[in-house]
């Protein structure tokens, strides 16, 4: 699966992605992108999901059109040691993906799926 790091995770959470192509916005010069305009910009260069800690993002876009799917990590801080205790649930957060365009992983590993894909949709 091709994933894409928000500008707000720590560049070193691509660790936490193994067995898949993992990029960071500064890797792709996208860092000045914000939100909507990010989402779209990462569809179109092939990403299929956009991992991100931005708890707000859910309540600022239409999940319901998002061109890809959110991997929300709800973590109290953006630091490795907080997103090592949710890596554990990534494989099956990620999976959800598929059905789902918003997929947030709680610090219990509890996951909560939202605006499910329809079939040609």
């Amino acid at each position: 699966m091709r994933l894409l790091l928000d500008n707000c995770v720590d560049i070193h959470a691509k660790q936490l992605f193994a067995g898949h192509e993992i990029e960071h916005v500064l890797d792709r010069g996208w860092d000045g992108l914000i939100n909507g305009k990010l989402i779209v910009t990462a569809a179109e260069g092939g990403f299929q999901v956009l991992v991100t800690v931005d708890k707000n993002l859910r309540y600022q876009q239409n999940l319901e059109r998002m061109p890809l799917s959110v991997l929300e990590l709800d973590v109290l801080k953006n630091r490795m040691e907080e997103l090592r205790r949710v890596a554990p649930f990534i494989p099956r957060a990620l999976e959800q993906t598929i059905r789902f365009r918003f997929v947030s992983i709680k610090p219990d590993g509890t996951i909560e799926c939202l605006a499910e894909r329809v079939p040609g949709g």
